[in-house]
Order: structure tokens, then C-alpha cells, then sequence
């Protein structure tokens, strides 16, 4: 056989072999979608399921209402300040207001401010440590008080320490901490 005669089979079997490989490729499989009877049924099912959530529209919207009401009546009690010292300043003097109305007045003896913290995603915690001496039913009143206070503020910590005296006071300290808006931690890390 000659060179010529060589080549021209080469090139017949690689021919072969390229014509195998396209004749017993798999076909790609098509799905056909008809309009069989069970499409119908699914489509029915579908479409009563689109009619039921559609149904429920007016009372999610409801719901929604009337959660957005409660929540604005909710910040209401809010801290209101523009940075945080400021909200600061004002649970302290929230705290002082209702020392100031007990009978007798309670005496804060020492304050202290702690971070303000992140609450949730949209809120910040002001916290304030205070010290006072009282007796226990001036301290019940005076938290009973706290709770009762239009801003959103609650007893964080409480440390009551024994005592020894006859006039029956007694040293404790308090975390009190309120809420105000989460954009005060934002430009309070935005001026540091």
C-alpha cells in the first residue's frame, strides 16, 4: 500500500468514527405538554388557590393596618433625642422626675451612663445606672413608677445589699435602661 492509499483510510475511519458517533448521540428528550385532562384539573386546583389568597388580601391589609397603628402608639414612648448623649440626658431626667414625686422624695445618690446598644434592628438602648438608699416600700413605689411611665423604659439590673441600720434603708442599684431610635447609634458611629 502506498503512502496515498494510507491516509485516504486513515481519514475513511476517523470518517467512520465520527458518523458512529453522531448516528448513536441520545436525541434530547422534548416534553410535550398537551392539554390532557389532569392539566386541567391542575389548573383548577391552582386557580382556587389563587382565589383563596386573593380572599385573604383585605384582612392581611387589615392586620397590617392595624399593626402599624399599634406600633406608632408604641414609639410613642420612644426617647426622642438627636445623638445619644442627649437621650441620655433625658432618661436621666425622666429618672429624677420620679424621685422627685415619691413621698418621700428618693434620693439618688450616684449616676452613671452606660453604651448605648443596639435593640432589634431598628432601636437603641440607653442604659443608666443609678445608686439610692431607701426604705423597700419606697423602692417598690419607686419602680412601680418607672414602669408606669409613658417613654418605654424598664429595670435592666437590680442589686439590693443588706443593711444594718435602725431607720431600715436600704443601698441599691439600678440599670435602667430606655429605647430611642437605632439612627442615633448611626451618627453616633459616624462622629467617633
Amino acid at each position: 500500500m502506498s503512502e496515498r492509499d494510507r491516509r485516504a483510510l486513515l481519514l475513511l475511519a476517523a470518517a467512520l468514527v465520527v458518523m458512529a458517533v453522531i448516528y448513536f448521540w441520545p436525541e434530547p428528550s422534548v416534553e410535550v405538554v398537551g392539554s390532557g385532562g389532569s392539566d386541567v384539573k391542575t389548573a383548577a386546583a391552582r386557580l382556587d388557590q389563587v382565589r383563596k389568597e386573593a380572599a385573604l388580601l383585605p384582612m392581611r391589609a387589615e392586620s397590617l393596618k392595624v399593626t402599624g397603628t399599634a406600633l406608632d402608639e408604641m414609639e410613642k414612648g420612644l426617647i426622642v433625642a438627636e445623638s445619644a448623649p442627649q437621650a441620655q440626658a433625658q432618661l436621666l431626667q425622666i429618672v429624677r422626675r420620679v424621685a422627685k414625686l415619691q413621698n418621700p422624695a428618693v434620693d439618688l445618690k450616684q449616676n452613671q451612663f452606660g453604651q448605648v446598644r443596639p435593640f432589634g434592628e431598628h432601636y437603641a438602648q440607653v442604659l443608666l445606672s443609678i445608686t439610692l438608699d431607701c426604705q423597700i416600700e419606697e423602692l417598690v413605689m419607686f419602680l412601680a413608677d418607672i414602669a408606669s411611665q409613658p417613654e418605654l423604659l424598664a429595670v435592666e439590673e437590680l442589686h439590693i445589699s443588706a443593711t444594718n441600720n435602725k431607720q431600715k434603708s436600704i443601698p441599691v442599684q439600678l440599670i435602667i435602661s430606655g429605647l430611642t431610635r437605632g439612627s442615633l447609634l448611626k451618627s453616633q458611629g459616624a462622629t467617633r
